[in-house]
Parts: C-alpha cells; sequence; structure tokens
C-alpha cells in the first residue's frame, strides 16, 4: 500500500513539475518570442496616462498566452501530433490538407461554395470596378484588374477528404460571377486561373498560402502581354530549383520545425532597385526604380509580393501599395501611366466593402430618380475634398440600384458600399471641395 501511495506521490510531482514548466520555465529561458507582431505586450500596471490599468490581469493572461516558455516547441509538438495522426490542424487558420500539403482557412468559404456575395454585392463589385476604370480612362491611365485564383482552386486534389468542394454546386461563385459580369463591361481584366492552370507544372508551394517564383512569372508576363508591353521572358528563361523557402503557414503550424521548400530561381533574376529600404516585398508601401519606361501604379495584396521584382523591372518608376482602395493620393502623386490593381480571389468582396477614394464622376439626374432620406447622412472634409457617407433606407434600393448626389447645381455618383456583417447598403462619395457646398447636399436613388 505504501509502494503504491509512493508510486502516485512521484506521478503527482511530476505532473505538477510538467504544469509549471510553461510558467516556471520564463525564469529559466525567458519568455518565448512572439510568432507574429501581433503578439501582446507585456502590460502595465500604471498607465502611462496616469491611472491605473483595471484590466493588467486578463492583459496578462494574454502575454502569457503567447510567450510562455517553450511554447513554440509544445505547439509543434501539438501540431505533429494532430496534422501526422490525426490529419487536423492545430491553428484554425490553416487546414492540413492531403501529401504534406496546407492550405489558408481562409480560402475554404470559396471552395466549398459558403460565402457566396448576394445579386446586389456582386453589383456592387463590378460598379466599384467600374469607377475605377472610368477614372483612369478619364486620365489617360490604362488599368488592369487582375484575379490571382486561391491555391485550392488550381490544387484541390490536396484539400483533405472532410472539405467537400462547391456545397451547392457553388464553389468559387464569387470568382466566376465577377469575371462573367466583368464581360459585360468594358474594364480590362485577367482572371490568371487560366494560364497557371494550363501550365504544366507546380506553380504554387505546397506549404505557403501563395505562388512561387514560377507562378508569379507568369501572373506577370500575362500582365505585360495583355498590356503589349516588351519585357523578360522569364518563363522559358534556364532556372534552378533551390530549397530557400519559409512557407507561411507551415511557420504558423509548425514555427520549430519549419522545413523550407524549393522554389524557382532563374538564370538571371529581375534588375530593379528600392527607392528606399524595405524589410521585405510585404511591407505596405514600396517604390522602385529601373531602366524600364514609364510609371506604374500597382494595388497588390501578398500575392503582389512575389511578383514585385518582375513587374518593377519593366518600368523606370512603379509604386507598390496594400492598399484596399484606390487612392486619390496616390494617382496624383505618382501620375502613372498604368494602374494594376491586383486581388487574390478570397479577397473579392473586398472590392463592395472598400470603395474607392476617388472624385465621383459627374452625372445627369436620371428623370426616375427618387430623392431619399438618410438618417446617418455624414459630411466629413478630407483636405480639398468633402467625404459624404451615409447607410441606405431598407427598400429604398434594388439589385441595381444607382446611388446619386446633388450638390448644388451638380450631380455626381456615389460608390455603393455592403456592410457584409450585417447586410447593411451604404454609399460614399468624394467630392471636390472647391466645386461644391456641403451646406445643400441631397440624396436620389435610380
Amino acid at each position: 500500500m505504501n509502494m503504491k501511495k509512493s508510486v502516485s506521490t512521484i506521478y503527482l510531482i511530476v505532473f505538477l513539475l510538467i504544469l509549471m514548466i510553461p510558467s516556471a520555465g520564463i525564469l529559466i529561458w525567458g519568455p518565448s518570442e512572439p510568432e507574429n507582431d501581433d503578439a501582446a505586450q507585456a502590460p502595465q500596471y500604471v498607465l502611462e496616462e496616469g491611472g491605473y490599468n483595471h484590466n493588467y490581469l486578463s492583459d496578462l493572461g494574454n502575454y502569457f498566452e503567447s510567450r510562455f516558455a517553450l511554447r513554440p516547441q509544445m505547439v509543434t509538438l501539438y501540431s505533429e501530433i494532430l496534422g501526422h495522426v490525426f490529419g487536423t490542424s492545430s491553428q484554425v487558420g490553416v487546414v492540413v490538407g492531403e501529401n504534406g500539403w496546407l492550405y489558408y482557412t481562409d480560402t475554404l468559404g470559396d471552395f466549398q461554395g459558403t460565402n457566396c456575395l448576394n445579386v446586389r454585392q456582386m453589383n456592387n463589385c463590378v460598379r466599384n470596378i467600374e469607377l475605377i476604370n472610368e477614372y483612369c480612362e478619364n486620365n489617360g491611365i490604362e488599368f488592369l484588374f487582375v484575379i490571382a485564383p486561391n491555391k485550392n482552386s488550381l490544387y484541390p486534389e490536396n484539400m483533405p477528404y472532410y472539405t467537400a468542394r462547391g456545397v451547392g454546386g457553388q464553389a468559387n461563385y464569387n470568382r466566376s460571377q465577377l469575371v462573367a459580369a466583368l464581360a459585360n463591361t468594358n474594364v480590362d481584366y485577367i482572371d490568371l486561373y487560366e494560364p497557371l492552370s494550363s501550365y504544366d507544372g507546380v506553380v504554387y508551394f505546397e506549404r505557403d498560402s501563395h505562388w512561387n517564383n514560377l507562378g508569379a512569372a507568369i501572373a506577370a508576363d500575362s500582365i505585360f502581354d495583355f498590356l503589349g508591353i516588351n519585357h523578360t521572358d522569364y518563363i522559358n528563361m534556364p532556372y534552378s530549383l533551390e530549397i530557400n523557402h519559409r512557407g507561411d503557414l507551415e511557420q504558423m503550424v509548425y514555427p520549430e520545425l519549419v522545413r523550407e521548400e524549393e522554389d524557382v530561381v532563374f538564370e538571371s533574376m529581375p534588375a530593379f532597385n528600392y527607392d528606399s529600404p524595405v524589410e521585405s516585398n510585404f511591407d505596405f508601401r514600396i517604390g522602385t526604380n529601373a531602366n524600364g519606361t514609364g510609371s506604374l501604379l500597382m494595388y497588390r495584396d501578398s500575392f503582389g509580393s512575389g511578383i514585385l521584382p518582375f513587374m518593377a523591372e519593366c518600368f523606370e518608376t512603379a509604386f507598390f501599395t496594400r492598399s484596399n482602395a484606390c487612392q486619390i493620393t496616390d494617382m496624383m502623386s505618382i501620375n502613372p501611366d498604368y494602374v494594376v490593381f491586383e486581388r487574390a480571389e478570397r479577397f473579392l468582396p473586398f472590392f463592395c466593402q472598400y470603395p474607392s477614394r476617388l472624385p465621383a464622376p459627374d452625372r445627369v439626374l436620371p428623370e426616375e430618380a427618387v430623392q431619399i432620406e438618410v438618417s446617418d447622412l455624414n459630411i466629413a472634409e478630407a483636405g480639398d475634398y468633402i467625404t459624404v457617407t451615409g447607410t441606405l433606407p431598407d427598400g429604398s434600393y434594388n439589385n441595381d440600384s444607382t446611388i446619386y448626389i446633388i450638390a448644388g447645381d451638380l450631380c455626381f455618383e456615389a460608390s455603393p458600399v455592403s456592410n457584409l456583417s450585417n447586410g447593411l447598403e451604404s454609399f460614399s462619395a468624394l467630392l471636390e471641395k472647391n466645386r461644391v457646398s456641403d451646406d445643400n447636399i441631397m440624396l436620389f436613388i435610380a
């Protein structure tokens, strides 16, 4: 009996010691390095502006959760067990696929058809893209809209068995519907699914959410061919494979066991210079110069980071930004010859949520337009402009309704805005201050 009691005591002591490792280990090895820049910082009991931090204990808990001792090692071990034994992921942002492939969870909605935009929201996406195109045409700028397909759109065969594709037959609905709608407009666009899927080779990383250098070169080649710009044919250039890439998804799941994977290294890589030092091509705003001709303004998401060198090489000056919307400040300061707007498939709904900050175009008010009252109409000054925003009353609009703003004797078209979280429809317009007065603004819908 004493022997059993001794063994139980030993087990209990060992168990308690294991439980103490995350907290007591901080005193021995120090806190773990956070896995991302959003990790909680060490809380202060006394606030800088004075007074006590009443959330100190909860802030301390958040800090500990992101920095307890041996956290990366424990996360990696846990992920290894879940991934290789149960075929699932320890991180909500990552889907563990077949054959070692990893996918980004945010693309599941497109893959399974569970985040389909309704008719009004899709129309708003198309209209906001058309408004960008109209501004560029009116100012002698060539505009091109580019869609980068999700990884599982190109490589569905490695998705896990439990993720049925196209629930209700709506797989990749947003991309297919947007492309079909743009075909009926005068907007120049490229759906990169076609050139990427037709290439005989793997053009995305297995353990990263993005394309590799070969995929980026194919994307750039498609853009330059469409625009008629002379460029180096990197796709047919000799290259080698080097194990040098650390996948973003793998770093999320296995922070202490990241296996670098192969990437294409061309015999001669694109030549260009940065205007100022950068940490990486993921930086929010990047300026470049090269021996090319003309100027480029490119709006891009994380996919645009891989394509940046290929794009930069062909222009004398180029500016790359990760802004969700076109900005008049960018247009005025850069005065581009070309505007390329690249968006990954999973970000296409952004076009009905984030209207561009470009001057609202002049219009003639249709005879059938009906005046509406907006309870939350907001008029605010923004430098040389006036911003007008508000929410549309229920029942005041149809799927294809256009919003007009009357300011004095002038009429403008507002950008439609959809709030995907609550289903509300609203609008936004940027008016030149020297043309209008903010004390006589009315809203109409047609």
